[in-house]
């Protein structure tokens, strides 16, 4: 009888002991499984109150994400929670157009910042719906910035707002703005005078990416920054227009990123230093007015070259018509170029044969590895612009075809193509030569994106070029 008690006993231990090999997670700190909870979703992470006693003060405590952007909310809903939840708030993402009209969601937004839950707030994006431009007057003006957001100022790295009205610089609060471990910040849609801009910036001194969209009361913005990375900007059609952008002192800066279809005669931009930069685009036909240094475009067209730009690598244009003196007069501009992406809005053109830049072959030094040309027709001007860098680029790579929405193309149609276009004399013989066809039509120009500005672990902004145009 002893020996089965014994024998029973060894085998509860090893029973015992395979329970706690398999369950090794919950032997980590609760501090590390906190971080494990907040990664997961909400619901799941709910659930997991249901793995035994101690996984029930994890939930609870764990570092909270609110993103409700896109959902539907109630203030009711987001105010109880963040009252239970204990835990700290690491991300709070909320769409304010969802919860209360008018002042009242500003003020919602400001108590809502005052709950001890958001005291280390590292991550707030506030949207409270971009305002009717026709109605910005002194009566119709978006709410003023929360006062409570000056509580997680110093513990933000990432803040987007989108549809408020910042201090002017005269106020109290203007000179309150200091963030000084802030990475990201998007501005959208907000009213921002110049000085108060200006002093917000100089209140982030960690600053890696910028986006400016469609915001007013800023006509001219000089940018004076020891560690910003990449700015975006689009212009929209305010109450102030953007007209003026002057990077005056930038070491860092390595992408200048042009969104909207806004520009014509509005915003002109002058690079007087920016050695690092090596991304620039989208430039248009209507581009008012692009200078570096004594080197300026007029739209597309060069209209004086006293000294070339070598830092810059990758360019998009958008050209109303493919145009090969446009592209070669960039090139020059721009000797070290690699990546060149261009939009074509309509399938006229009078480029002319090679034999027209015969002389200039020996003297122009293309460097160019890929070409992306986007609503590509085949008819005799685009072939003319395309076969140029098929017969003259030495280092070519890539060059990729992506038709028009109607353009599905057949085995013959290529072939057609691939002897107009040389493709058997090609200078670089390791470059491919791809037609893609897109599904859908590519949206007007004026759209735009945090991912293009803000995220910096991706070399080339432009590689999915037909989805960010």
């Amino acid at each position: 009888m002893g020996m089965v008690t014994r024998a029973k006993k060894r085998r509860l231990e090893e029973e015992e002991e395979q329970e706690r090999l398999e369950d090794r997670i919950s032997l980590l700190p609760d501090g590390v499984l906190g971080d494990i909870v907040s990664l997961l979703p909400t619901k799941d992470g709910a659930r997991t109150q249901i793995l035994s006693s101690r996984w029930r003060h994890i939930w609870r405590a764990a570092p909270l994400n609110f993103d409700l952007l896109g959902h539907p909310v109630s203030v009711a809903d987001v105010s109880r929670v963040l009252a239970a939840h204990p835990g700290p708030c690491r991300r709070f993402c909320t769409p304010l157009r969802y919860a209360e009209p008018g002042e009242r969601s500003a003020a919602t937004l400001d108590g809502w910042l005052r709950c001890p839950a958001l005291g280390n707030l590292e991550e707030l994006r506030c949207h409270y719906g971009f305002p009717r431009l026709g109605l910005l007057s002194s009566d119709h003006l978006p709410p003023p910035l929360p006062a409570a957001a000056q509580r997680v100022w110093s513990t933000l790295r990432v803040a987007a707002f989108d549809g408020f009205r910042f201090p002017d610089r005269d106020d109290a609060a203007a000179g309150a703005l200091q963030l000084p471990v802030l990475e990201q910040l998007s501005l959208s849609f907000v009213i921002i005078s110049e000085g108060s801009l200006h002093a917000l910036l100089a209140g982030c001194p960690v600053l890696q990416s910028l986006l400016l969209a469609g915001n007013n009361g800023l006509s001219r913005l000089r940018l004076v920054s020891p560690c910003l990375r990449s700015i975006g900007v689009r212009v929209h059609c305010g109450y102030t227009k953007f007209q003026q952008l002057i990077i005056e002192d930038a070491p860092c800066l390595e992408r200048l990123l042009l969104f909207g279809i806004y520009f014509e005669k509005v915003l002109d931009i002058s690079v007087i230093s920016a050695p690092k930069l090596a991304t620039l685009g989208q430039i248009s036909d209507r581009f008012p007015k692009l200078k570096f240094d004594t080197t300026i475009f007029q739209g597309s067209n060069l209209v004086s070259m006293a000294a070339v730009v070598h830092s810059v690598k990758i360019l998009a244009l958008t050209n109303n018509h493919l145009s090969l003196d446009v592209a070669i007069n960039f090139i020059k501009c721009f000797p070290c170029l690699e990546k060149l992406y261009i939009r074509v809005t309509t399938a006229a053109g009078k480029n002319l044969g090679c034999q027209k830049y015969r002389d200039l072959i020996d003297t122009l030094d293309i460097h160019l590895k890929k070409i992306v040309l986007t609503n590509y027709r085949g008819n005799k001007s685009h072939v003319n612009f395309a076969k140029f860098f098929v017969l003259n680029a030495r280092l070519l790579e890539s060059m990729v075809f992506e038709l028009t929405k109607d353009g599905i193309p057949n085995h013959a149609w290529i072939e057609t193509q691939h002897s107009l276009l040389q493709i058997k004399n090609k200078a670089s013989s390791g470059a491919r030569f791809d037609f893609v066809h897109r599904d859908r039509w590519l949206e007007p120009l004026g759209y735009f994106s945090d991912e293009q500005t803000h995220e910096l672990s991706t070399a080339d902004p432009f590689v999915r070029f037909w989805e960010w145009v």
